[in-house]
């Protein structure tokens, strides 16, 4: 994939902060993410981790600002976070679970059975 084409930021989310934030709060806190990629990030995408282990939701992101004064960033939903049909982790393949952000397109995303269709 061109780096053109990468527009979404998937994240790892345990349950607790998965609820509370992305959901309640329509944000997420403290991400790495590239200064190269800053400008390109339009959605973001929650990786459940187990049991769940599966994309189950999107959000177009509004704004981006620096989380406190680290050098990571907060990033902002326009709307509450989609649900989307959940992408799974591959039962067979290994190394597929988001250990930490990761980018790809929406196109991708939405399109996606599999984590490995996405990565």
């Amino acid at each position: 994939m061109k780096i053109e084409e990468l527009d979404t930021i998937v994240v790892p989310a345990r349950q607790e902060g998965f609820q509370s934030v992305f959901i309640d709060s329509n944000s997420w806190w403290a991400i790495r993410i590239s200064a190269s990629m800053l400008d390109r990030i339009k959605f973001i995408a929650a990786y459940q981790v187990a049991p769940v282990s599966a994309i189950t939701h999107v959000a177009e992101v509004a704004k981006i600002e620096k989380y406190k004064d680290t050098n990571k960033y907060i990033l902002y939903f326009k709307d509450s976070a989609q649900e989307i049909k959940p992408i799974l982790l591959d039962a067979k393949k290994k190394g597929f679970a988001p250990q930490a952000p990761r980018y790809t397109s929406y196109t991708k995303l939405i399109n996606a059975k599999n984590l490995s269709d996405i990565f």
